[in-house]
């Protein structure tokens, strides 16, 4: 029966066909005899497609297609009589066993056609593929044509429009076909070929930095290198620091001498002095580390120590660092920081001989003579001026803040270096005057407002008004140890570099060159 229908069809399909030829293009023809035989006009396309442009053999693919679509249908429709007869399910057996082998092959012939379909878009998904590709790159004369079957062979194809013959080859394979992510991921490598700006290199750890800095190398971290290297290079970096250098090197040689007492080999991290000179200095704690030192902390009992285990102790690396820290005492900075060291602590010294009047003269315990060289500066000290008036002139003893180490006093424009020396003696004695304007200059005042700070010559300004050397109407000295150019500039007359104090600072109408 299946057969009959099908001989009818194909000879209606061929009457039609002679009928079309009259009329249209070949495959408007083509479709419409298929069309005629009551098949959809998109499959009808298909078929051809698929087939070549075979007319009787897209019409066989279609009508086995739709056969199977029915059995298939029937099969999955639910039965709702549960008292069907016996007789009937005969029938049926009877029926179904005389068409078995019908289905087979119509199932084949379905196979064939789903296939068939398949190939049949995938041709049309390159077609369209390519002929973006080609729009795209129309000012470029070669494109990289990435949807072919072989994924891993690029071949270059001219600009050209597609070709418009259809394959007609058929697979059998779910292998061939392309997916839509494959066709993406070719069409996103060809844009990748066009524009190279778009390419994204791979971000890894390793290969970053090598990426952005090609010619910078690294650094070799501390903790790598040899012993004798961390040594020596954490005390280069204490050499400035006169406590935590002179510290280390009294521990590290009571460890050498005395290895079995802990009292050295135990360094409590929250003891007073460790925190102030060695704690946060740098290197310090390297360098007790690089000596085989551990960290000990105990949250429970507030223990926080460095800890230096008796089978730990290396004489040699003892010898090491020693002789690192005995040669940083010998360096030009150390030598510069300790002299730096002991100018302080004469500036709290002389800060604590602070008075202001006689009755803090007395309470500070000074003798007679000492209160009465005091007084003398003071009355020839001008009066100073009312709230309002006048310049406020700050003394600073030193760099660092110390209680009784910053005064400060109002004077008028006319009043002279003179008077502001005098109301020096009369808060810290004559030892500050004389280490300020005696023949050694060992201290010296620097003129704050200025940029670079130069010392002031009190010698040879001492008459000039503060106008006119640029101290009103405010003005800041700091007392500092003086360098060893200034020091040797008393006996150098020629020379005016290092002094540029004049009115050109202040009011006055002098020029710079007219100073000297």
């Amino acid at each position: 029966m299946v057969f009959k229908q099908f001989t009818d069809r194909l000879r209606s399909a061929g009457t039609t066909a002679a009928n079309t030829l009259l009329h249209g293009s070949e495959q408007a023809e083509k479709i419409h005899q298929l069309t005629s035989m009551g098949f959809p006009p998109e499959r009808a396309r298909h078929a051809l497609n698929a087939t070549g442009g075979n007319v009787d053999r897209a019409a066989e693919l279609l009508l086995a297609a739709a056969d199977a679509d029915a059995e298939q249908r029937y099969q999955h429709q639910p039965h709702h009589n549960d008292d069907i007869s016996s007789h009937d399910r005969q029938l049926r057996t009877q029926t179904n066993s005389s068409n078995r082998e019908g289905t087979h092959v119509a199932a084949h012939n379905d196979e064939q056609m789903r296939l068939a379909i398949e190939e049949s878009l995938r041709i049309e998904q390159q077609n369209a593929s390519k002929q973006k590709q080609s729009n795209t790159a129309s000012s470029t004369k070669d494109v990289i044509d990435l949807t072919e079957d072989n994924p891993g062979t690029m071949k270059k194809k001219k600009n050209s429009s597609p070709a418009t013959s259809t394959t007609t080859t058929t697979t059998t394979t779910n292998a061939n076909f392309k997916s839509a992510a494959a066709i993406n991921a070719g069409k996103a490598a060809t844009a990748r070929h066009l524009n190279p700006a778009n390419i994204t290199l791979p971000k890894t750890n390793t290969t970053t930095l090598n990426h952005t800095h090609p010619n910078i190398q690294l650094p070799e971290k501390m903790a790598n290198k040899s012993k004798e290297e961390q040594i020596l290079r954490c005390a280069n970096r204490l050499k400035s620091h006169v406590m935590a250098v002179d510290t280390l090197l009294r521990v590290l040689s009571s460890v050498r001498s005395m290895p079995d007492n802990p009292k050295y080999r135990i360094i409590d991290r929250n003891n007073s002095n460790y925190i102030t000179h060695v704690k946060d200095k740098p290197g310090a704690e390297d360098l007790l580390l690089a000596m085989n030192y551990r960290r000990h902390v105990v949250h429970a009992s507030n223990t926080n120590e460095l800890r230096l285990e008796r089978h730990l102790v290396d004489d040699a690396l003892l010898y090491l660092g020693i002789s690192a820290l005995e040669q940083m005492r010998m360096s030009v900075e150390y030598i510069e920081a300790k002299k730096l060291r002991a100018f302080h602590v004469e500036m709290k010294r002389v800060a604590q001989q602070n008075g202001g009047g006689s009755s803090t003269m007395q309470q500070a315990g000074m003798t007679e003579a000492e209160t009465a060289i005091r007084l003398t500066y003071m009355s020839n000290c001008p009066k100073e001026p009312p709230e309002g008036r006048g310049a406020r002139l700050f003394v600073q003893l030193g760099d660092e803040k110390i209680e009784g180490g910053q005064i400060s006093r109002r004077f008028d424009g006319d009043d002279t270096l003179e008077d502001v020396l005098n109301w020096l003696g009369g808060c810290y004695g004559n030892e500050l005057l004389d280490k300020i304007r005696g023949d050694v200059r060992e201290w010296c005042l620097y003129d704050m407002n200025v940029y670079p700070i130069l010392p002031l010559d009190v010698e040879k300004h001492a008459k000039k008004t503060l106008q006119y050397l640029g101290l009103f109407p405010s003005g800041k000295l700091v007392v500092r140890l003086s360098e060893d150019a200034w020091r040797d500039r008393k006996n150098d007359t020629d020379s005016g570099g290092l002094d540029v104090h004049g009115s050109s600072r202040g009011l006055g109408a002098v020029s710079r060159s007219m100073l000297h």
